[in-house]
């Protein structure tokens, strides 16, 4: 539960202070916003709420290519308290809601909405600075507006009297267009990177001067002196190569762990249950493959798909291997209150060993179809085993939800998608969290080569054989329309807006 709501007095204010409201004087908004923030949001007297800070005076970086993408070690810290906004919808269709939070004394918590227009969607806050580049002459070769994502993968503390643990996720924001909820935040005396996710531009190897400013509207929320909302870094560019390396997973082969006892149950309570959520297919493109030796090109239908977890608890799958098997048995675990209460059996999980795909994949997950304008099946999908882990943020602002897990769950003990030799495997998605598969691979995705243009669905069915335990059944079917075209071997494809 949420402490006391905002009066009307600091709502007014923060619309004033943004510019967008009507006909009072910013003065006095701002003493309306200064009157209403509790005392322990303010930081210590001179300091600004938040600061502008830059990690060195200058910085090298490599270019890759004609683009550069520019991360000079830009932060935003705030002080006195953390800096937070809540981004929401009521629905997948319904508009973005976002509100400024601030934390007062004895855990009390104040929530200012504000205009909906500084919410880039779910992807930050829109136009939060102005990042201009000149070059050793002084002329301006770049200037745009940045778009900000306080939840970084790295944030960093600025020093030892800081806490020592920031709550805020850490995933970034907006890979997934159908989420429900986010939190967005810095932890008071944090840095979040600026620029960590910036677009690349286009510069010549040379020294430029990279000056980050936060754009007005900010200023005027946040109360932030010019001085302070400003920081400017050399970056020489030199050419070269630069890269990046995508961590492996861990794999587990380990002794099979001694488990709480946890007994058999055909009628788990409700409270004990996860709600699996299949959302729309988004991220849907037509691929071409040439055809080769006589062969005619082949048209794929690639596509996103993501499950989501609703409901009252983690969807927690953990498989368990008898001696010389090349199958686990799978069993679904419930919990109350973050104890074990009960398992059922849940289907079987097998090793996958295709390079790039290695690991224990659960069989009985999700399923992919297409079908035509009548919703008759055409094409079934051949990805029928996953290796379950959280991949994006659906709704962190549900009862419940955590606001950080580990990294896929690769680094908590069995949370893995394991090699050949394990013994035992857990899979889970906790509550508020989704999964997300790229169909990309040859028979994952769908084959349209030789299917006539017209309307069809992507259906994508969460839990398809039934074996899982949710709260509400009602709501495993997701359906996409997708609309082909084009002739064979320059198919195209059209995706009307979901729900319209």
């Amino acid at each position: 539960m949420r402490g006391p709501r905002a009066t009307l007095g600091a709502i007014t204010a923060a619309v004033i202070a943004l510019g967008l409201g009507a006909a009072a004087a910013p003065a006095v908004g701002a003493a309306r916003l200064a009157a209403g923030e509790p005392a322990a949001a303010r930081p210590a007297a001179g300091q600004p709420a938040v600061t502008l800070v830059a990690a060195q005076p200058s910085v090298t970086l490599t270019s890759s290519g004609p683009v550069t993408f520019l991360d000079p070690g830009l932060f935003v810290v705030p002080h006195g308290a953390p800096l937070q906004f809540d981004v929401r919808r009521s629905s997948l269709t319904a508009p973005i809601r976002l509100s400024r939070i601030i934390h007062g004394p004895g855990g009390s918590v104040t929530e200012i909405p504000l205009p909906a227009r500084l919410a880039d969607q779910f992807r930050g806050l829109r136009d939060f600075a102005v990042i201009t580049v000149r070059n050793s002459a002084g002329r301006l070769v770049a200037s745009r507006p940045q778009t900000f994502c306080p939840d970084v993968f790295d944030p960093q503390r600025t020093s030892q009297e800081t806490p020592r643990n920031t709550p805020f996720p850490q995933t970034q924001c907006g890979s997934m267009p159908f989420e429900k909820s986010m939190v967005w935040g810095i932890q008071r005396g944090w840095g979040a990177d600026l620029m960590e996710f910036s677009n690349g531009f286009r510069l010549a190897p040379g020294t430029y001067q990279v000056t980050a400013t936060i754009s007005a509207p900010y200023r005027s929320l946040l109360r932030l002196p010019l001085a302070s909302s400003t920081a400017t870094v050399s970056v020489r560019i030199v050419p070269g190569h630069a890269g990046f390396q995508v961590p492996r997973r861990r794999s587990t082969g380990r002794a099979l762990p001694r488990l709480p006892r946890a007994g058999l149950m055909a009628s788990p309570p409700a409270a004990a249950l996860p709600d699996l959520v299949p959302l729309p297919s988004w991220g849907v493109q037509m691929t071409v493959k040439p055809g080769r030796h006589g062969h005619p090109a082949a048209d794929h239908l690639n596509f996103n798909s993501t499950v989501a977890i609703d409901g009252h608890s983690p969807l927690d799958v953990e498989g368990f291997r008898p001696a010389g098997s090349q199958v686990m048995n799978a069993f679904q675990y419930f919990f109350r209150h973050g104890k074990v209460i009960g398992r059922a059996p849940a289907g079987t999980m097998t090793f996958d060993s295709d390079p790039g795909q290695q690991g224990w994949k659960f069989q009985q997950f999700a399923q992919y179809r297409l079908l035509d304008a009548s919703k008759t099946n055409v094409l079934l999908s051949h990805k029928e085993a996953f290796c379950i882990e959280a991949t994006d943020p659906y709704d962190l602002l549900h009862r419940g939800a955590l606001w950080q897990i580990p990294f896929g769950g690769f680094f908590t003990l069995g949370a893995t998608c394991g090699d050949n030799t394990a013994l035992w495997i857990r899979e889970q998605l906790q509550v508020g969290w989704s999964d997300t598969y790229a169909q990309t691979i040859r028979g994952e995705n769908f084959d349209v080569t030789g299917l006539p243009n017209g309307t069809y669905y992507i259906e994508i069915i969460a839990n398809p054989e039934k074996v899982l335990h949710e709260t509400d059944m009602a709501n495993d079917v997701s359906l996409r329309k997708v609309i082909l075209g084009g002739t064979p071997g320059h198919r195209t494809v059209r995706v009307p807006p979901f729900a319209g």
